[in-house]
C-alpha cells in the first residue's frame, strides 16, 4: 500500500457505528460516532459520513460488524442492517481496484491486539502468558469472542451458542426454579440486554439500559441494582473459566465493551475474579495463571480494521 492511500475503517455495532480513515501515512483519523437509531441503514451512514468536506478520494474500506460475515455478506445480530460488501463498494464509489472488506467486529477487535498500548488497556489480574494464542470476549449490544494467535483471528458467533452447564448451573442457584427459557443463549445473558432481562428476573423490574443499572449501584451498594450487578458479575467469572479450557487463551482474556467496562471497572471485579479463581484441576487450573485485561478504548475495533485493511494491502502487493 502507497503511503498516500486512504481507506475507511468502521466498526458498526448495535447501537453505534464508529467511522474514521486510515493509511500508513497517517495512521488512524478523522474519527466519528453515529448513532445507530438515527439512520434505516448502514448505507445512510456511510453517506453522512462521507458528506463532509474535503474526504480524499477512498482507495478502499474494511467495515466490521457486530453479526455473522459468510464471505462478502453480513448480517448484523441486533438490527436489520444486512448487505454484501459490493453492495458497500458501489455506496462508497469506489473505482476500479477499489476492496470492501467486510469482517466481524470481534474479528477486528482480535486484530486489534497486537498493537494496543496501556492508554487502551486496564489490567484485572497478573498472570503469565504463553503460547500464542488470545481472546477477545466482547459484551456491549450483544456478545461474542474472537481468538487471535500469530496476527491471524478466527470468527466466531458464541453469543448464539447455549449456556454452558456450569453457569445454568449456578444462574438457577442464584434466581431459583429453571431460568433456561429467558436464558437459552450466551447473549440471552452476556449482554446489555441481558443485563437488563436479568434484573428484571431477579426483581421484577425493568430499568432503562445497562448503565442505569451500574449507575444505580454506584450510588446505592445496597440497592437492588448492586444485588444485580454483584450476582452477574459472579455469573461472569464462572463464564470465564469455561472460556479458558474451550480455547486456551495462554496470551490472555481481553473484554471489550460498553458492559463489560461498566461492570468490571466497579467494585464488582472483585467478585468477577473470586469466581474465576475458584480451585480447579485439569486445564481449568489454567485459570489460576490466565492473564486479564479490559480494553477501554471503544474505537480499537477500529484500529483493528485499520490494522486488517493496511495488512491486507500489503499482503496483496
Amino acid at each position: 500500500m502507497s503511503s498516500d492511500v486512504t481507506v475507511l475503517v468502521g466498526d458498526v455495532g448495535g447501537s453505534n457505528t464508529r467511522l474514521a480513515l486510515a493509511g500508513p501515512e497517517i495512521g488512524v483519523t478523522a474519527l466519528q460516532s453515529f448513532a445507530n437509531d438515527s439512520f434505516a441503514s448502514l448505507d445512510d451512514v456511510l453517506a453522512a459520513y462521507c458528506a463532509q468536506p474535503d474526504l480524499p478520494p477512498l482507495a478502499g474500506a474494511c467495515i466490521a460488524v457486530a453479526g455473522p460475515v459468510y464471505g462478502n455478506e453480513y448480517r448484523l445480530t441486533n438490527r436489520d442492517w444486512h448487505g454484501t460488501a459490493d453492495d458497500l463498494a458501489k455506496q462508497l464509489n469506489l473505482g476500479e481496484g477499489g476492496r470492501v472488506d467486510v469482517i466481524n467486529d470481534l474479528a477486528a477487535l482480535g486484530h486489534s491486539v497486537p498493537a494496543l498500548i496501556p492508554g487502551q488497556l486496564s489490567s484485572l489480574r497478573a498472570g503469565h502468558q504463553r503460547g500464542n494464542q488470545a481472546l477477545v470476549a466482547g459484551i456491549g449490544t450483544g456478545f461474542n469472542v474472537a481468538l487471535t494467535a500469530n496476527g491471524n483471528t478466527a470468527e466466531a458467533e458464541m453469543g448464539h451458542a447455549s449456556l454452558a452447564a456450569p453457569v445454568a448451573d449456578l444462574l438457577r442457584n442464584i434466581l431459583g426454579d429453571d431460568p433456561a427459557a429467558g436464558f437459552a443463549t450466551n447473549e440471552d445473558l452476556f449482554s446489555g440486554r441481558g443485563l437488563v432481562r436479568y434484573h428484571q428476573a431477579m426483581h421484577g423490574t425493568a430499568p432503562e439500559g445497562g448503565a442505569q443499572i451500574v449507575a444505580r449501584f454506584l450510588e446505592d451498594e445496597n440497592s437492588p441494582e448492586a444485588q444485580t450487578v454483584i450476582t452477574w458479575a459472579k455469573l461472569l467469572g464462572q463464564f470465564a473459566r469455561e472460556l479458558v479450557p474451550t480455547y486456551m487463551p495462554g496470551m490472555g482474556i481481553f473484554f471489550a465493551g460498553s458492559v463489560a467496562r461498566g461492570i468490571l471497572g466497579t467494585s464488582a471485579r472483585d467478585v468477577f475474579l473470586e469466581q474465576f479463581l475458584q480451585p480447579a484441576t485439569g486445564v481449568q487450573a489454567r485459570c489460576e495463571t490466565t492473564p486479564l485485561w479490559v480494553i477501554t478504548d471503544d474505537a480499537a475495533g477500529v484500529s483493528g480494521a485499520a490494522r486488517f485493511a493496511i495488512e491486507t494491502a500489503k499482503s496483496a502487493e
